[in-house]
């Protein structure tokens, strides 16, 4: 028998879901599971290049698939997809007796399985325990079930600011947090009269939502309230932190954190890009993502972050959110207690042991035009660049038949703006073959800029 093989289990949608704090309902919980729990698993084709099996949901395509494994030299990873019948992939797969079978012989010939997953949930190490029923030794990528309260704590936003007062060198964005509705409309009234602009945040958010900018623009305070009422992201308490200047040209700077036994052993430069101050929609990676002294101090702070995580009992990998500040600081926005949507970069790096030499920039949610497929339209701009021996991927098509389609896209070069110049070639060879985006495709703005480049978040 072999040694060890690696499961993939890219459970962003649960893992987004799982806090029992947040009760995500209508349009607001259908379109985590639909975003997350579909259309993101697919970067994890990019996670590792060890021998592994991959569970995805239902709705891979094969030929995607093929050419991502031929063009990384890599021989496909067997796929188990079990029927959908919560959108919740771990939980799909526990109640799918026939996947558990197609899974329990592809791991048959190994006798260890390394489980790799977004994040940990009580429905992974019931998966974990089910493995190990099968006579497999399992070795988890994440903290062990005794140490979950540390993921569920360190999730949340305050977590940043508990550390914040318990290590010197770790700035946060002043703010308050409230209880209640009375609170909520008082706390923002004195905020935005005190700072001008403020960002509002529940303790539990998903790239973005659960997050709005509130001004004191006349009647900006009630346009928010009247908002949040119907959005069941917005569970109190409720996070409010003066929205910080920012510096130019810098985006917003984060950092992914490996944490392992004996402390940090891993951190991986990113800088994101958003729109509205808050909603994610880019990022680059790499050491070239920011300018040096940035990324010195992004480095000095994700370890202090990661030692005192490693404190807590938590293990794996995590993300710090930041805001390079005007004043020449960086402020600390969130914690993220699991693998970040950057991971897939970071993944690619390490496979190409070029952590020093190379920029990644992904971006996820590109517009196209209605009727594009992966096929006619999508694999010939790619299959030049192969050509070429340019390193640029599709990393998620399964939202082409989607309305308001989009695909998600990498790509790597020396510097970041480099690898921005290739995804707005992708971006012009795709429509020069299928056309462009509707007008009314909600990401059309985004089609008509050549290149994109980072902009300042909210802290």
């Amino acid at each position: 028998m072999s040694e060890v093989v690696e499961l993939i289990v890219p459970n962003s949608a649960e893992y987004h879901l799982r806090n029992p704090a947040l009760n995500l309902t209508g349009d607001e919980r259908e379109r985590v599971v639909r975003f997350s729990g579909t259309y993101e698993c697919e970067h994890a084709v990019f996670w590792t290049d060890n021998p592994r099996v991959m569970v995805l949901p239902v709705g891979w395509n094969e030929q995607w698939y093929a050419d991502i494994h031929r063009e990384l030299g890599l021989a496909p990873a067997p796929v188990v997809s079990p029927a959908m019948r919560t959108g919740l992939l771990v939980e799909d797969l526990l109640k799918d007796g026939d996947a558990q079978g197609e899974l329990r012989g592809h791991l048959s010939g190994y006798d260890t399985v390394r489980l790799l997953i977004v994040g940990p949930t009580p429905e992974t190490y019931l998966l974990a325990a089910m493995l190990r029923g099968w006579g497999l030794t399992v070795e988890l990528d994440h903290l062990p079930e005794d140490d979950y309260w540390a993921s569920l704590y360190l999730d949340s936003k305050v977590s940043a600011l508990d550390l914040a007062r318990q290590l010197p060198d770790i700035r946060v964005a002043q703010g308050m947090v409230v209880g209640n509705w009375v609170e909520l409309r008082g706390a923002l009234r004195s905020m935005t009269a005190q700072h001008g602009k403020v960002i509002a945040r529940t303790l539990f958010g998903v790239a973005g939502d659960g997050s709005a900018v509130v001004s004191d623009t006349p009647g900006s305070v009630e346009e928010f309230l009247d908002n949040a009422a119907r959005d069941s992201f917005f569970a109190f308490p409720i996070l409010i932190q003066e929205f910080v200047a920012h510096a130019d040209g810098i985006g917003c700077p984060a950092a992914d954190i490996l944490i392992g036994e004996d402390g940090v052993e891993d951190v991986v430069l990113c800088t994101l890009t958003v729109e509205h101050g808050y909603s994610f929609r880019s990022v680059d990676v790499g050491e070239g993502a920011l300018p040096a002294v940035w990324g010195e101090r992004l480095t000095r702070t994700a370890h202090e972050l990661g030692a005192a995580a490693h404190k807590l009992g938590y293990r794996g990998w995590m993300c710090c959110d930041c805001v390079a500040g005007a004043d020449d600081q960086l402020y600390v926005t969130e914690i993220n207690a699991r693998r970040s949507g950057s991971l897939h970069a970071g993944g690619l790096l390490r496979m190409w042991g070029a952590e020093k030499e190379l920029t990644l920039s992904a971006h996820f949610m590109m517009p196209v035009a209605d009727g594009t497929t992966y096929e006619e339209h999508i694999r010939p701009v790619f299959q030049r660049l192969w050509k070429s021996g340019v390193r640029a991927y599709p990393t998620s098509v399964r939202a082409l038949p989607w309305p308001d389609p989009i695909i998600a896209v990498i790509a790597a070069a020396p510097t970041a703006a480099e690898a921005h110049k290739i995804v707005a070639d992708i971006r012009q060879g795709i429509h020069e073959l299928a056309g462009p985006p509707s007008a009314e495709h909600p990401l059309a703005a985004e089609s008509a800029d050549p290149v994109e480049l980072p902009v300042a978040s909210g802290a």
